[in-house]
């Protein structure tokens, strides 16, 4: 069978990729780093901006495996990688970790010594194995049954990751996920982000929350670690 090779030079966002070799997708593309980008998501009282880099040379080559047809982007092709190389893509799983709601990190609520972590976009990956590891260390409080990183240990070893908030705009943005047509795309209203911002308000001074994209409203917020919301990892390839 003659395999199409995919252009260099061409955006492949809003395909579907092979990470396992079975031929079926596990993700979506969202991000192509052969072509770069930046944009913004959000309302119109507010907007997340990001900026995705461009890198010229020492990317992987892809083919087209097929076609899949899913709720997130409809009929689309299916890419797998050839040859040896850096990843090229940003990509979204399909589906989330679980059907449940889980903590950020519950015994780290209201703390005030809990490192910031970063929401540009690239990010997501070394934040998601920076607080992990933390976690396993119990470096900001006791583990909790109902914590996500609980459930995602064996994914974060195979390199998805939770991504920042920017990587969540760039998402959003890409494949046109609104508050008119998340559910339609097979998304919950809210998710955790692996970025941490501080709050300043008069409560709690300082206090640490971790980002959240809020599909429901088209805006992005943050919470505190002992809320939940669903997870959706990401990885590149």
């Amino acid at each position: 069978m003659v395999y199409k090779t995919v252009s260099p030079a061409e955006s492949q966002v809003g395909k579907y990729i092979d990470i396992n070799g079975d031929g079926i997708p596990e993700g979506v593309i969202f991000a192509d780093l052969a072509v770069g980008g930046e944009g913004q998501w959000g309302n119109e009282d507010f907007k997340g901006k990001y900026k995705i880099p461009t890198i010229e040379d020492g990317l992987k080559d892809y083919i087209v495996i097929g076609e899949y047809n899913d709720q997130i982007n409809g009929k689309q092709e299916v890419l797998a990688p050839i040859l040896d190389g850096n990843d090229r893509f940003y990509v979204m799983a399909l589906n989330d970790i679980n059907v449940d709601f889980h903590y950020w990190y519950y015994s780290a609520r209201k703390t005030k010594d809990l490192i910031l972590l970063q929401k540009d976009f690239g990010h997501g990956k070394e934040n998601t194995v920076t607080l992990f590891n933390k976690w396993c260390d119990e470096k900001y409080g006791k583990q909790d049954h109902g914590d996500l990183w609980n459930y995602i240990q064996d994914e974060i070893k195979n390199g998805w990751f939770i991504p920042s908030l920017q990587e969540w705009c760039a998402f959003a943005e890409q494949l046109k996920v609104t508050d008119e047509n998340f559910q339609e795309k097979g998304f919950m209203g809210f998710y955790w982000a692996s970025s941490v911002t501080t709050s300043y308000n008069l409560v709690i001074p300082s206090e640490k929350l971790a980002d959240k994209i809020d599909f429901e409203h088209n805006t992005t917020g943050a919470a505190s670690f002992d809320y939940i919301y669903p997870i959706r990892l990401a990885i590149t390839y």
